[in-house]
This record gives structure tokens, C-alpha cells and sequence, in this order.
């Protein structure tokens, strides 16, 4: 089954969610994001320095895209042979306590549990002014998208490949350890958003799901999208529009927003009109059809 068949099976009759955080009035946000060993995951890949930091970015990464700044948090532990190992769990622990100091938040509870392999999930609780809702989205708006696309991509393929070299270590580091853009909640505040989300399964994917949310047409400019030029050079354009964990945020807004916002590059990229729901994207003033989807969470997907 596809992601989105499996959602509305487990909804049922009662419309699925369109965010990544549920909103509960008047000022609360809450989200929970999960790393599972194998499938976002390998430990000869990542330490427990690493996974800690990145369940809180991926998390964190959520609370921003809805406007919100984290808060609490809950802690779901299921530890394999490797990670209920005594240095493991110490390294883990002093790690997360670490990242969630530099977001002053707390870690209010969670569960432990042995598995076959390691699962961790982290649920955080956020507070908000008023939400940034994908389904916000006005005739008219600008797109936008933050920092550039491909890096984490290329991370992924330079591990797997076992691809050498300097110019790969900047790639791998933004797949292993992507950053939430939190940095930009309060900047960002200062002007019209209509509609946010990050970017988890790479832009072509998100942009129609920020479209159909907002129930109208996305056009987007290819030249005018931030790709990384060595991960275009090692990937090609439509792997680079694919590229996934990116935590990019990719927003609406009526507003023209400077080029940079605390040093991360704030690029427009298209335009949000009236029209059948869904995205188009123009090349050279022709339609665009890239070959791939992205990151796809279950190969009846593809």
C-alpha cells in the first residue's frame, strides 16, 4: 500500500491530517517524528551522537514549519543488542540532553523497550501564536525555499558508494545531521506566511502536497531553485528536486523576503495561483516532468 492509502485506512471515515503537527488550541503544537535502524538509518553509519541530535532536528524541524517553538518533549526507546550497550546509551544520553539544551527544551517522559533493532521516536510539544497551516495558501503567494536542495542526497549515495574525497564531506554531514531552520522562526515571524512546511521527502513530493493542502496550482521555475551545484554535477537535476531530510522550509507568503535571513539563503522559486490542485514545473518556459518522485516510504509507492 502506498503511505497516504495506509493513513486513510487508519483514519477511516474522518479526513487525515494534513500537517506534521496537530494543533491544539489556543497555543499548543504537537508532533512526533521516529528513526528506525535500516530504513533512516545504519550504525556503521551513524554514532549515538548523531541519531541523538538528529531526532531532535527532524522534530524540532516540524515545530518550525508550523510556526511554533519547541518546548517539551517524550522519548520512545526501542534498543537492539548494539544500542543497549552501556557506552552506547551514556553517549546517546549526553548527546540528547545536549541538543535539547541548545532548544531549551525539556524531556518530560517516554518508554524503553527491547528490539531487534534500534527504534527511536520523539514526540515534542511546542508552543505557537497562530500555526503555520500547509492548507493557508492564497492566490498570488510567492514560493519560497530556504538554504539549497541535493546535499543530503549525495550524503546518502557517497556512504552507500563508499565515494572518497573532501568535497563529500559537507553532503554527508547534512544527511547523517541535518539543522532545523528554528533559527528563522522568530525573523520569519516578521512577515505574511500563509502556508509552511520542511522539506522530508524532497520538493517534488512537498510542493504538491503544499498545493493540494491549500487547494491550488503551484508553478515552479526550475532555474530558479537552489540546487547544490556538486550535487547537480554527481546527481542530475531531477535527483537534486528529489532529495529528501533536506529540513529546508518551503513556504507561502504575498511578501517579497530578502535574499538571506541569518545567513541562509531565502529563494524564490514560483507562484501560487487558482487552479486544479497540484504542481507544475517550467524548464526554459516548457514543462518540466522529472523522472524520479524522491524518497518514497514504501516500494508499492514507486
Amino acid at each position: 500500500m502506498k503511505e497516504s492509502d495506509i493513513i486513510r485506512t487508519l483514519f477511516g471515515t474522518t479526513p487525515p491530517p494534513e500537517d506534521d503537527c496537530y494543533y491544539l488550541a489556543p497555543n499548543r503544537l504537537v508532533t512526533t517524528d521516529s528513526l528506525s535502524e535500516g530504513t533512516h538509518f545504519l550504525h556503521e553509519w551513524s554514532n549515538p551522537e548523531i541519531l541523538a541530535g538528529k531526532l531532535v532536528e527532524v522534530n524540532v524541524s516540524d515545530i518550525t514549519a508550523s510556526g511554533g517553538v519547541p518546548k517539551e518533549c517524550f522519548l520512545n526507546l526501542g534498543l537492539s543488542p548494539t544500542s543497549q550497550k552501556q557506552d552506547w546509551v551514556r553517549r546517546f544520553a549526553k548527546a540528547l540532553r545536549y541538543s535539547l539544551h541548545q532548544y531549551g527544551m525539556k524531556l518530560a517522559g517516554g518508554d524503553t523497550f527491547s528490539s531487534p533493532t534500534t527504534q527511536l521516536a520523539l514526540t515534542v510539544v511546542g508552543i505557537v501564536k497562530k500555526p503555520w497551516l500547509r492548507s493557508g495558501g492564497k492566490p498570488g503567494d510567492y514560493l519560497y525555499v530556504t538554504g539549497d536542495l541535493g546535499q543530503s542526497l549525495l550524503g546518502y549515495h557517497s556512504l552507500k558508494k563508499n565515494w572518497k574525497g573532501k568535497d563529500f564531506k559537507p553532503a554527508i554531514e547534512k544527511h547523517l545531521l541535518p539543522k532545523s531552520k528554528q533559527i528563522l522562526h522568530k525573523p520569519l515571524s516578521k512577515y505574511r506566511i500563509h502556508a509552511c512546511m520542511d522539506i522530508t521527502d524532497g520538493l517534488i513530493q512537498d510542493a504538491e502536497r503544499l498545493a493540494l493542502a491549500s487547494k491550488g496550482k503551484l508553478t515552479i521555475q526550475v532555474e530558479s531553485v537552489p540546487l547544490h551545484p556538486f550535487a547537480v554535477e554527481k546527481l542530475g537535476v531531477d535527483f537534486c528536486l528529489g532529495s529528501g531530510e533536506e529540513l529546508e522550509l518551503l513556504f507561502l507568503s504575498p511578501d517579497i523576503l530578502p535574499n538571506q535571513i541569518e545567513s541562509i539563503p531565502v529563494t524564490m522559486i514560483g507562484r501560487f495561483e487558482k487552479g486544479k490542485p497540484g504542481t507544475k514545473f517550467l524548464r526554459e518556459g516548457k514543462t518540466y516532468r522529472p523522472k524520479t518522485k524522491g524518497f518514497l516510504h514504501f516500494k508499492e509507492e514507486e
